[in-house]
């Protein structure tokens, strides 16, 4: 069964006749695009370790090589450093994670410029209510 695989790009004629907005657009196509960019990109485990899957056809992994289908990733996806691992902690979202977990110079020099200036609100006229 090949699947087809859909991204709506804004102005691209989609039809409906109504007039959608510029965020209405963009949360539809990101929406599609987590929707459909998850849907057997990874191995099922239980279909690896056993050879059967208890979800059979409705498994949202792929049960071998031939299900396989390439991931969409935001643009910006792992274009920023991860603030758990900045911080020099370890992320408990690991290779899932949608942030760089390898720190440049940079952002360890960003990292510490930012501590080292102290926070930006100044604390002594801040008062709660």
């Amino acid at each position: 069964m090949q699947m087809q695989q859909r991204v709506y790009v804004p102005g691209g004629g989609g039809g409906g006749g109504g007039k959608r907005s510029e965020e209405e657009i963009a949360s539809g196509m990101e929406l599609e695009v987590f929707n459909q960019g998850m849907w057997k990109t990874e191995l099922c485990n239980k279909w690896q370790e056993t050879g059967t899957c208890p979800y059979g056809n409705h498994c949202q992994f792929a049960h071998g090589i031939g299900e396989l289908r390439p991931v969409i990733r935001h643009p910006r996806y792992k274009t920023q450093a991860c603030r758990m691992v900045l911080a020099g902690g370890a992320c408990p979202y690991g290779h899932r994670c949608h942030f760089r977990h390898s720190l440049t110079d940079q952002d360890r020099w960003t990292d510490a410029a930012v501590y080292e200036s102290g926070p930006s609100i100044d604390n002594a006229n801040y008062r709660c209510r």
